[in-house]
């Protein structure tokens, strides 16, 4: 929901992205360092639970503390959150 959303304004591999404080439907996959645009993070892939599509990343672990307040949120790429095989 728009309650769940923290910023629309992340930008994703595909373009826009969304902080989430929540992600439903989603599995994720291995931990790993990443080289974002704000510096070194720990994240993990997000993938669709019904058709294993990547979605988007999961904030694990940031190195800046200007970064922290992303540890453990969610984000969801706008491109990728269309589903053919939803009933």
């Amino acid at each position: 929901t728009n309650d769940e959303i923290i910023s629309k304004d992340f930008h994703g591999r595909g373009g826009r992205a969304y902080l989430f404080n929540t992600a439903i439907n989603v599995y994720t996959g291995h931990t790993e360092k990443r080289h974002l645009i704000t510096g070194w993070h720990t994240v993990c892939d997000l993938y669709c639970i019904t058709c294993q599509g990547l979605v988007g990343w999961k904030y694990v672990e940031a190195e800046d503390k200007s970064q922290k307040y992303k540890e453990g949120k969610f984000i969801l790429e706008k491109t990728r959150l269309a589903c053919e095989e939803w009933d």
